[in-house]
């Protein structure tokens, strides 16, 4: 049985800020799997945590950058397939997953370049909660945060919403591959079925989700805010303390 991974790589950097190679602004345009921390693109990041639970990697990229794509990850020593992803999320996942051709009975884990950090632990347990029966499991954290209702018009608040109810859900989302194809092809495919995570399209097909304990340091690098504590992890990871 193949343990293997699509990783999606295709996000812009606007909300982060572009940067080149030396971590400097640049005006260049880039995806933000290739902003740098450390010394390696988030894309190696996130790669080099996952092959050490999976068997084989593919990378979703655009067009214009599978070069580079490639050379962040060659860079960095990770083995990894990089093909070109598609208009959109799950797009681009069902490209990882043709490019995997993977055996129903497979296992296929679903991750985010921009969650470049999750501990290698959480994906096993994702992988152990299929193994053990779920046709997919993903990682989820409490909410920290009082919740409220978006305000009126007016400015007046709306009704504080149960934080107790509610979780986070970070990658990666794991399944048979089976489940995963279902998901993003079955039924007029994932365009009929439009979701911000592959767990939504899955159940929505009728398939059993699981949840399990995911890290804080899955968190998603998305804005210029989370670069220090994403330097911070590269550095602990590296060795360097913080």
């Amino acid at each position: 049985m193949t343990i293997a991974a699509v990783i999606t790589a295709a996000g812009s950097g606007t909300r982060l800020g572009a940067r080149s190679s030396d971590g400097t602004a640049s005006r260049v345009s880039v995806p933000k799997a290739l902003v740098p921390i450390e010394g390696k693109a988030l894309v190696a990041w996130a790669a080099l945590r996952l092959t050490e639970v999976v068997d084989s990697v593919v990378v979703t990229a655009p067009a214009a950058h599978l070069d580079a794509m490639r050379a962040a990850l060659a860079d960095a020593g990770v083995s990894a397939r990089v093909v070109v992803g598609g208009d959109t999320r799950q797009a681009s996942v069902a490209a990882g997953l043709a490019a995997l051709d993977l055996d129903a009975q497979d296992i296929v884990l679903i991750h985010d370049a921009a969650r470049a950090f999750q501990e290698p632990a959480v994906a096993l347990a994702t992988i152990e909660a299929v193994r053990d029966g779920a046709d997919g499991a993903i990682p989820v954290l409490p909410v920290v945060d009082t919740l409220i209702r978006a305000p009126g018009p007016d400015g007046l608040i709306g009704d504080v919403v149960d934080r107790d109810e509610l979780r986070i859900v970070q990658t990666p989302q794991t399944f048979r591959a089976h489940v995963a194809i279902d998901a993003h092809t079955g039924a007029g495919g994932a365009a009929a079925r439009p979701a911000t995570d592959d767990a939504t399209l899955a159940r929505a097909r009728g398939h059993r989700i699981v949840a399990v304990d995911g890290h804080e340091w899955g968190f998603k690098v998305t804005r210029p805010g989370d670069l220090p504590l994403a330097r911070h992890i590269a550095r602990s990871l590296a060795g360097g303390g913080a």
